[in-house]
């Protein structure tokens, strides 16, 4: 071991230091947490990038907590890794992972720990790994400050002689110092004060430092995970501090730079495939959006499990053509007023766009749907269903989670303001949770599987003392486990059961996100579907005559809106036969037409949803 003053620095980075590390960097990384949000400009201006780290590290940390004690270094960086894969959220975070699993790449050939040469190796895998993970790298982020770190690391190597090699810890602290300067610089560029996902990869840096230089734990400190903060880390910290108070207001940023993410949406879900496959996945990515990453290592047969991220204008351009795919959630990262108040006017965009059904002027755009939906359903007014369900005020927000087997309505399930979950399973349900982050969460499942999923997830969450609660029919709330301690976290499951209720419901509590009790939300979701009547249509009865003939004996005088799902084996003409329909219900009636909108949803199942209202 090499003696400095009272401090002892060891020979090797080895297990036991990377499982100090890790406590330190998420402890780090939750104290620093909304201090990282605020710098979050580039790519866009969410402020989210410290959240997104923190989930990021704690699901790092939380896999290394499994792994037996007797673990080599090489077992303990590669679990690393995988953990934070699997957990990684929104581009830093993805970033974060793959410097981990470049870590652990290097860690592999040194099981027993990583001397100083094999660290320098470390840091300038991160650094060209990084910057091959981004589809257009940009400096002065992240990227650069990997890179300012990797060639202090090599400086302090060469400066040395064969005989008289530097400490790992001299090869931490020099990268850690170079890092801190690296995003000092950044603050000139545009990012914002200081690039947030600079400024979270430097912290993890020094972290790494301070472990280096740290006393060893004393006995039950480290499984406490009550590991004291270092003197460069607090260092470090204040210095973003101070940054933060010295320069303009993330408000004032939030245009972003030249560089900034145009996509209206951000895409994450993780993919089981070859290497080859994951390669041309980042191709087919990188051809309909930006921030592209998709991150991961192949195993022995090549085939791994990758995380994958990308903002693009169009998200079901972004799911993967082969490959097995899951935890598929799309986030709005662009909100706009959803409805629009103004009467419907005749060249309202149609949906499908089809010129027989724009001709037909009774096929409304979604937006336009959610006005009058808002309007007659909730009694909204026009100035409620304007406004953004991303206000400020997070402590008084309810997060929803609506999920769909239909992949052409996540962009309308997505412009409501919730967190969407396509083909939704357990783990889906948590990861868009801790997506959220919120203290109340309610849950629109599309079909019964889906809500037992939801449920799963929920006693998941009871086990970690957090309390999940069931919307009945009637809409009243009940505990899933009593007599719960009292937890963040609120998980509440309402009773939509398929594609079309939950849609309706999502666009019923758009704007009532904020200020609303989590129960009563519950309730305005029922509202939305319970004068709803919904027929799903399969085989020969879903053939465009026999769609036709249903509605004819389905629709009544009184009906006003009508959507029309289609499956993936649906026909196109049934939108056109759909109108031509309630024209005739209209007619034969004297009544209003009543207003068709047509989803082609492309769900597996059924292959036409009807939806009178």
């Amino acid at each position: 071991m090499t003696v400095t003053g009272t401090r002892t620095t060891p020979p090797v980075l080895d297990a036991r230091t990377i499982r100090s590390w890790m406590s330190l960097a998420v402890r780090t990384a939750t104290l620093t947490r909304e201090l990282v949000d605020t710098f979050n400009v580039f790519p866009v201006p969410d402020a989210d990038t410290g959240t997104n780290v923190l989930l990021t590290l704690t699901s790092a940390a939380e896999a290394l907590e499994r792994l037996p004690r007797a673990a080599d270094t090489a077992q303990a960086t590669r679990t690393v890794a995988d953990g934070a894969v699997r957990g990684a959220r929104g581009n830093s975070g993805l970033l974060v992972s793959q410097a981990l699993a470049a870590l652990a790449d290097v860690a592999a050939d040194a099981p027993g720990g990583l001397r100083p040469v094999e660290l320098v190796h470390a840091y300038e895998a991160i650094a060209s790994s990084t910057w091959e993970a981004v589809s257009r790298p940009v400096t002065g982020t992240l990227l650069t400050v990997a890179a300012d770190a990797a060639s202090a690391a090599r400086a302090v190597l060469g400066e040395h002689r064969p005989l008289t090699p530097p400490t790992v810890g001299e090869i931490a602290g020099a990268a850690a110092l170079s890092a801190q300067e690296s995003v000092v610089e950044t603050a000139g560029t545009g990012h914002g004060p200081v690039d947030a996902g600079g400024a979270a990869l430097m912290l993890m840096l020094t972290a790494l430092c301070d472990v280096l230089s740290l006393p060893a734990a004393r006995p039950g400190e480290e499984a406490a995970g009550v590991a004291p903060n270092g003197p460069l880390t607090s260092v470090a910290v204040q210095m973003l501090t101070d940054l933060a108070a010295s320069s303009v207001s993330h408000g004032a940023l939030a245009q972003g730079g030249p560089d900034s993410s145009t996509g209206e949406f951000e895409v994450m879900y993780l993919l089981e495939a070859t290497a080859a496959q994951a390669a041309e996945l980042r191709h087919q990515l990188e051809r309909v959006g930006d921030s592209v990453g998709v991150v991961g290592t192949p195993d022995a047969l090549g085939v791994g499990l990758y995380q994958v991220h990308v903002h693009t204008d169009t998200p079901r351009a972004a799911l993967p053509r082969a490959g097995r795919c899951r935890q598929v959630c799309i986030h709005h990262l662009h909100p706009t007023a959803l409805a629009l108040s103004e009467p419907l006017e005749a060249g309202d965009p149609p949906l499908p766009y089809t010129s027989a059904q724009a001709a037909a002027g009774h096929v409304v755009s979604f937006e336009r749907l959610a006005a009058r939906r808002g309007r007659r359903l909730v009694g909204a007014t026009p100035q409620d269903l304007g406004r953004s369900p991303w206000e400020p005020d997070r402590a008084r927000r309810v997060g929803v989670i609506a999920c769909t087997r239909a992949p052409g309505l996540i962009e309308q399930l997505a412009r409501t303001g919730a967190v969407v979950l396509l083909d939704p399973d357990r783990e889906g349900v948590l990861r868009a949770v801790g997506d959220l982050g919120l203290p109340q969460v309610l849950v629109l499942p599309c079909d019964a599987a889906c809500a037992a999923r939801a449920h799963e997830a929920g006693r998941q969450l009871s086990a970690r003392t957090v309390p999940s609660t069931v919307c009945g029919p009637s809409g009243a709330a009940t505990p899933v486990h009593a007599g719960q301690a009292p937890a963040s976290t609120q998980l509440l499951i309402a009773d939509t059961d398929d594609e079309a209720r939950v849609l309706a419901a999502a666009v019923a509590v758009a704007s009532r996100a904020t200020g609303t009790s989590l129960t009563d939300l519950a309730l305005w979701a029922g509202r939305a579907s319970e004068d709803m009547r919904t027929l799903a249509l399969d085989g020969e009865a879903a053939e465009p005559d026999a769609v036709a003939s249903t509605l004819d004996t389905l629709l009544r005088p009184d009906d006003e809106l009508l959507t029309i799902i289609l499956g993936r084996d649906a026909l196109p003409d049934v939108g056109a036969l759909a109108v031509c329909a309630a024209e005739r219900a209209a007619g034969l009636t004297g009544s209003l037409p009543v207003e068709v909108v047509v989803h082609a949803g492309g769900q597996a199942h059924p292959d036409v949803l009807i939806a009178v209202e």
